[in-house]
């Protein structure tokens, strides 16, 4: 061989009290595979943590049916007293009730059942008219319908009568005076009221 070609030469050996030690070799390319190994396990490990992990791990919100709430109402009902009377000339129809005596009155010869009366509760004591009406109707006086007068003030009982049935006037007067106090009475109701007396029942 020429002296001047180069040749391979091992690499010096260094000598450490008796023991010697020579440098590895390098091999780049192998190096390069590890390398290359560590990214790409990396790289899957990555993935299967984005992918698969999530996936298995999410939790699915429960379905749950949302129970309703209760609503409160602000309204209260309002309860009114059953026998609280309002005052009132507006009258209604009176039942039927058979007279317990001869509706015609033996000293005048007048019948009561040909007067028609309208009697209201001046009083305010519930049930007032209608008492006073079973007591008139017993006696055979016919009364088409009770209601409330247009105030609870009335002391006694007021008596009116219309002019052309002025004769029954002192008969009324007289039988309704079997019971009640009557205050005042007089025959000078009003041509357009529908009855042919008045009788308003105090207290």
């Amino acid at each position: 061989m020429d002296g001047n070609e180069n040749t391979l030469t091992s690499p010096p050996r260094q000598d450490f009290g008796g023991f010697s030690l020579s440098r590895p070799p390098k091999n780049p390319s192998r190096f390069f595979f590890i390398i290359l190994f560590v990214v790409v396990i990396g790289i899957l490990l990555f993935v299967v943590n984005a992918l698969v992990l999530p996936k298995g791990g999410e939790k699915k919100p429960s379905n749950l049916t949302p129970s309703p709430t209760p609503v409160l109402s602000d309204e209260w009902e309002t309860f009114s007293p059953t026998d609280t009377l309002e005052p009132t000339r507006a009258a209604t129809p009176s039942p039927t009730t058979k007279p317990t005596t001869s509706p015609v009155d033996s000293a005048t010869g007048l019948d009561r059942s040909e007067l028609a009366i309208v009697i209201y509760n001046g009083s305010g004591v519930v049930g007032s008219a209608s008492k006073a009406s079973d007591f008139l109707k017993g006696l055979g006086y016919r009364v088409t319908s009770v209601g409330n007068a247009d105030a609870f003030d009335y002391q006694d009982v007021v008596v009116q009568i219309k002019s052309e049935k002025k004769q029954y006037l002192a008969l009324l007067q007289k039988d309704i005076e079997k019971e009640y106090a009557v205050g005042s009475s007089s025959a000078q109701l009003s041509a357009s009221e529908s009855a042919d007396a008045i009788v308003i029942i105090g207290k």
